[in-house]
This record gives C-alpha cells, sequence and structure tokens, in this order.
C-alpha cells in the first residue's frame, strides 16, 4: 500500500500543516475554494483528521455558499469567531468571484464575442445599481455593491456619475455615505467637493490625447488621482453641485446606520467607537472636540468643526468631548 504524503495547505498566505495552525490562520474563502477543489479532504486525509474528513464530506452536496460556510465553520470550530456581517460580505465577494470565473469561461474567444461579452458587462453593472436600490438599508449588500464596483465596474461609474448621484441622492442615500468610506469612489466624490467649494475652477482634469500641464499633474498626484479618472473640470461643473448638495443628509430618515450622540461629557473624552472600527465623521456642533481613539501611550489629538464638517473625514475608532448639553456629533460606522 502506498505510503500517503503529507503536504501544506495555504490559507490566508500561511503554509498550514494541522488543525491548529488552520485555525490560527482561517480564512472563510481560501477554505472554501480548497473544498470545491477536492484539496482541504486530501489534506485532511493525509493529516489522519478523520472526523474533520467525515464531517466534511457530508457537506459535498451543499450548493449554497452560505449554507456551506456554516458547516465549514461549525466543523472547525470557528463560527463564534467570524463576524456574521463580515461573511455576509465574504459570500457576496465569492458568489461574484464564481459569477466572473463562469462568465471568462463563456467568453474564451473576445474576438468573436466581444459584443455579448460587453453587453454582459454592462448588463452586470445595470443590475448591481439596482441590487443596490432594491436594497437601500442594507449596509451588507451596499458595501458588497460598491467594492465591486471599484474593483470591476469603476469605468462605467464614472460614465454614469451624474445619473448615478441623482439616483442614489433619491433613492439609495446609504450609496453615498458608504461611498465615502471607499477609496477610490471617496476620492472622485471629495475632490469635486473641494474644486466646487474653493470656486478653483482652474483645476482641470484632462482625459484622452489632451497635454496635462505640471500644475495639473502635482494637483492629481496630491489626491492620489490618475488622469484618467477625471475628464476637464468644466464639463462636469454641474455635476460638482448636485454631489455637494447631495451630501447634506437629513440623518433622522437613515435609520439606525447614521449614529448621532447629543449631549455634555462633562469636559472628558467618551469612547463612542472602538479603536479596531474605521467611523466617518458626518458632521459635529461647534461646543464639541473628536478624536480617533489613541494607541497605548498617546493623547486624544482633539478636531472640531473646521477639521471634521465637509470633510468627511474617516478615524480609528471615536472619541468625543463636550461641556455643552446641546453638543452633538453623527458619524458612521465603516
Amino acid at each position: 500500500m502506498a505510503k500517503k504524503i503529507k503536504f501544506n495547505l495555504q490559507v490566508n498566505g500561511a503554509s498550514v500543516s494541522s488543525l491548529e495552525s488552520l485555525q490560527n490562520n482561517f480564512n472563510i474563502e481560501d477554505i472554501m475554494e480548497h473544498f470545491k477543489s477536492g484539496l482541504l479532504m486530501r489534506w485532511l486525509e493525509v493529516q489522519g483528521l478523520e472526523t474533520e474528513l467525515k464531517e466534511i464530506s457530508k457537506l459535498s452536496e451543499k450548493s449554497d455558499n452560505f449554507a456551506l460556510a456554516q458547516g465549514i465553520l461549525e466543523i472547525f470550530d470557528m463560527d463564534k469567531e467570524l463576524d456574521k456581517n463580515a461573511l455576509k460580505i465574504t459570500l457576496n465577494d465569492i458568489n461574484y468571484k464564481e459569477y466572473k470565473e463562469n462568465l471568462l469561461k463563456t467568453n474564451e474567444d473576445l474576438e468573436k464575442n466581444a459584443k455579448s461579452f460587453l453587453r454582459e458587462y454592462h448588463d452586470k453593472f445595470h443590475d448591481i445599481i439596482w441590487d443596490i436600490i432594491k436594497n437601500s438599508e442594507n449596509v451588507e449588500k451596499i458595501k458588497s455593491n460598491l467594492k465591486i464596483i471599484e474593483n470591476d465596474y469603476f469605468d462605467l461609474f464614472l460614465l454614469q456619475f451624474q445619473t448615478l448621484v441623482n439616483v442614489f441622492k433619491t433613492d439609495a442615500p446609504l450609496a453615498l455615505i458608504f461611498g465615502l468610506g471607499t477609496e477610490k469612489i471617496r476620492k472622485m466624490i471629495l475632490a469635486y467637493i473641494k474644486i466646487e467649494a474653493t470656486k478653483d475652477h482652474n483645476k482641470y482634469c484632462y482625459i484622452g490625447d489632451e497635454e496635462i500641464d505640471d500644475k495639473t499633474k502635482e494637483y492629481l498626484n496630491s489626491i492620489n488621482l490618475k488622469p484618467i479618472d477625471y475628464l476637464r473640470y468644466g464639463y462636469f461643473e454641474a455635476i460638482s453641485k448636485v454631489v455637494y448638495e447631495s451630501l447634506k443628509f437629513d440623518y433622522s430618515k437613515l435609520g439606525d446606520v447614521i449614529k448621532i450622540f447629543n449631549g455634555s461629557t462633562d469636559g472628558l473624552w467618551r469612547d463612542l467607537v472602538a479603536r479596531n472600527k474605521r467611523v466617518l465623521v458626518l458632521g459635529i456642533s461647534s461646543s464639541a472636540k473628536a478624536s480617533q481613539i489613541p494607541k497605548v501611550g498617546e493623547t486624544n489629538k482633539p478636531i472640531g468643526i473646521d477639521e471634521i464638517n465637509g470633510k468627511f473625514i474617516i478615524l480609528n475608532g471615536l472619541n468625543f468631548q463636550s461641556s455643552n448639553n446641546n453638543a452633538y456629533i453623527a458619524y458612521v460606522e465603516l
């Protein structure tokens, strides 16, 4: 009988050689990929993990990714370690990744299938936008779809920016809120707000074959954007106005997602959000100060209305301080 050769499983960038090591480096996306390829079962077998192998084998007929993930988490005793909201976002990413893989398999000859491929690409983008609108109060859905837009559909997002801002303003305001918590969509929105607020319409941004002067290049570099991301500002003057006005939200209508703290803390710092959470600060009163949660050995770095309102800054955790009973701060946990 041939001797079984042991091998390590690649999980979360680590080379895993034991059950304990797998749990310490657990990554549900990697584990599900190894499960679907059959590699996970082979690894369990050569490691002599018969109990886990037997339980994993029972999941073979489950086609639903959420049920599969839940089963895997329970078998490896990780079901209490993973945040359920984070799991939903991860599973949405997995579903979309599988969709892309299947799409590529059916479009291997791109020259022949270019038209159908592009039609499918545009249709999928519209499906994503519609999914945001249909789930306008579902934070996990919105964040997942925004991530997909940034990764795969940002060019289409740019081309339809004016329409989308108007649609989101009316039908899915949380998409604009969480858009400010992304990387590229945030930069785009804030760049237009900055130009509109200062009325500095010399900050032209070009696309295509036009030559870009050094001053414009320096400006684009300062906000970490490539020239291809923008058309000339003059073409988008109306858009910038829409964006600027659309960010003045009635926070009371946005449910529990928008957090508002009112009142005095007697001049003491109060922790509102833990340091391991990213926080988008939407607004603060003139009689209050905010700070991100300082690291061990550091002190709070107070910021107020001038640094916060209209800037939509992102902090690691949130501290609040005021001696005024009418003080307030509005924020979103990203």
